[in-house]
Order: C-alpha cells, then structure tokens, then sequence
C-alpha cells in the first residue's frame, strides 16, 4: 500500500501546534513524596527496652548466640512467648534496624512531565 494514500487521509497535526504561543502554554510538575515511614509509629515500651537491649549487646561485641543465651538466663522471652535463639536475635537486631532507616527516609521528587495549552 501507498503511504502517500494513507497521509491523505489524516489531518496533519503540526498547524494546530503552530498557533500555540509561548505565554499561552502552563508547565505542569509531578510532585511524588516517597516516604518509608512505618504505620506502626510507637511500639510498646516493654518491646522497645527489648530491641535496644539487643542493640547495645551487639554494640559491645557479643555475637547472636551469646545474647541469646544472655536473654533466656534473664529469662526475657520473645513477644510471641518463645525462648530466644541465635538466629531469633540476628533477625530482631536485623528488622529493628530496617526499621530505624525507614523512620527517617523520605525523599521527594519532583518531575516536569507534562504541559497543557491555557483555555481562553
């Protein structure tokens, strides 16, 4: 098939764009905030004093299994009632820290995407 045929048949759009001056143009941004932040803002005291014990032990160099044994002599379970194991500790100390990065990151970002002709 000719393309010169099928050009015939559709309206050229660059006349319509021609006509549009500067002053009658408005930019419009996107505006996206990304935020981490956790639905869970405030967890439980007792919970809290828990996790930072954790991190202090880890701060002062023992490994997950010596803490883990430091817990169950103290006889300090898990929220869920269990003993706690090596692999219990490394995981709590893991998420608590995610969770602290999450609480302060947010970031916003700002995209120029798109433009609309002012209607008169």
């Amino acid at each position: 098939m000719n393309n010169n045929y099928l050009t015939k048949f559709i309206p050229s759009q660059w006349n319509r764009f021609r006509e549009i001056k500067c002053e009658d143009v408005d930019y419009g941004f996107d505006i996206i905030v990304e935020t981490e932040i956790l639905t869970l803002k405030d967890l439980p005291q007792d919970q809290l004093d828990r996790l930072l014990m954790i991190e202090s032990l880890y701060s002062r160099g023992l490994t997950s299994v010596q803490i883990s044994d430091f817990l169950n002599e103290n006889q300090i379970m898990s929220p869920t009632g269990l003993k706690y194991t090596g692999k219990l500790v490394w995981m709590t100390n893991y998420k608590f820290q995610n969770r602290k990065k999450r609480i302060k990151g947010t970031r916003v970002s700002v995209d120029q995407d798109y433009f609309y002709v002012k209607q008169k």
